[in-house]
């Protein structure tokens, strides 16, 4: 679509909160397949019936032509989008990876997620993922907060701060359920600046989920992922980290949220940001002292709300030792270095383009691809683990769900 025809359709196709109406769809691809090139593009999904540019029908929360703060709302269903931009790839002789599906009225607009909307009759399977946390599971929150400019696209995966998608994906892949993403890169268990925390993002959700018809709670796996700014980037005790975190949980539950998988903190003193700066001991306590209290938090929810409440903790501390210790077994050669050559001590690394170090020819080989996000194989094998995990817990999952996917 060029920006003349973009500016036209606009004018056609407005926002109007709650009000029926169409929008448009972006299909970002990545550009190259080296794991060491994340870079991306997009071309706006055409119908593969008439060749017109396919229009989502639907209706927006916000009515703001410019609102950040927006959701489409739609009775397609994410497989078919998915599926419409992966023709348009095909048709247009693109045979790249689908990276990324957003609403977008225009080439000015912002991306947004397209929700989409339940039946009435659904049964009472877990039929989505929903996920909460900061950089390590965010999509694209802060990359649309900082108008496409954090992480810089250059380097990053777009709107991951990875070089591939990161393990929500891969879970949601798993499990073979549709993925809304509240998560935002910084956030800490509570705002921090203009932040929004964990709290904020509980709160996003249920404001949203008010114009979703339908919507049960109780058929949605919710993930949730925090601590890591907290400690590492914003002098708050484990205390403060456990306490909001408490908040945020309770606030799901009372919600109607019965299926959580809660995630403890890997050890961030063995990132290359954590183990510099000469507080890697007192880190490495800090989180030790943060998952033992997680866990205690887990097991009094588990008590106070019993039976009917599913949540789960996933150990992900003691994945990550382990594959810090025996990274051969992960098909990883680098556990210590970041693939991206940055200072340990850079202020801005997000903002400005990054370069491989010269000996990361394959990022799958290492752990980190800066000095505090994993790789996308990192996240990969996270994503299989926590699936596995979810599985084996008992979640009241699909059929679909079910089946192991390597």
């Amino acid at each position: 679509m060029s920006d003349g025809e973009a500016r036209a359709a606009a004018s056609q196709a407005k926002p109007q909160a709650g009000s029926a109406t169409y929008t448009y769809l972006r299909c970002y691809y990545r550009l190259d397949a080296a794991s060491t090139k994340p870079q991306t593009s997009y071309v706006w999904a055409t119908d593969p019936s008439s060749g017109d540019y396919y229009r989502v029908n639907g209706y927006w929360w916000s009515g703001s032509v410019v609102a950040l703060k927006n959701m489409f709302y739609s009775d397609v269903s994410q497989d078919a989008l998915r599926s419409v931009c992966q023709q348009t790839l095909a048709k247009q002789g693109i045979n790249k990876p689908l990276a990324l599906v957003a609403a977008a009225n225009n080439f000015m607009s912002y991306n947004h997620t397209i929700w989409s909307l339940d039946s009435a009759a659904q049964g009472n399977a877990i039929n989505k993922l929903v996920v909460f946390g900061d950089s390590l599971s965010d999509t694209q929150n802060m990359y649309g907060a900082s108008q496409w400019k954090l992480p810089t696209a250059k380097s990053w995966y777009v709107g991951r701060f990875s070089n591939g998608p990161v393990w929500v994906e891969y879970l949601a892949d798993k499990l073979k359920l549709p993925m809304y993403n509240w998560a935002i890169g910084g956030a800490a268990a509570d705002q921090h600046l203009v932040v929004p925390g964990l709290l904020q993002e509980v709160d996003s959700w249920t404001q949203y989920m008010q114009k979703a018809p339908n919507y049960r709670p109780e058929n949605t796996l919710f993930t949730m992922l925090i601590g890591g700014n907290d400690l590492l980037n914003y002098g708050r005790t484990v205390d403060q980290v456990i306490a909001d975190q408490g908040k945020a949980l309770e606030k799901v539950i009372v919600a109607g949220g019965r299926n959580i998988v809660v995630l403890s903190l890997p050890d961030l003193s063995r990132t290359p940001s954590g183990s510099s700066g000469g507080k890697a001991a007192q880190l490495s306590q800090q989180v030790r002292d943060y998952n033992a209290k997680l866990a205690t938090l887990v097991a009094n929810l588990r008590l106070k709300y019993g039976a009917s409440l599913k949540l789960g903790l996933f150990d992900a501390y003691a994945m990550f030792n382990d594959l810090l210790a025996n990274p051969g077994k992960y098909q990883v050669s680098n556990a210590t270095q970041s693939c991206l050559n940055i200072a340990a001590n850079a202020s801005l690394p997000y903002v400005s383009a990054q370069t491989p170090r010269p000996e990361c020819a394959n990022a799958d080989a290492y752990v980190f691809w800066d000095n505090l996000h994993p790789t996308t194989h990192t996240h990969l094998l996270l994503g299989g683990f926590v699936a596995d995990f979810v599985r084996q817990q008992g979640y009241a999952l699909p059929m679909q769900s079910l089946a192991r996917k390597r």
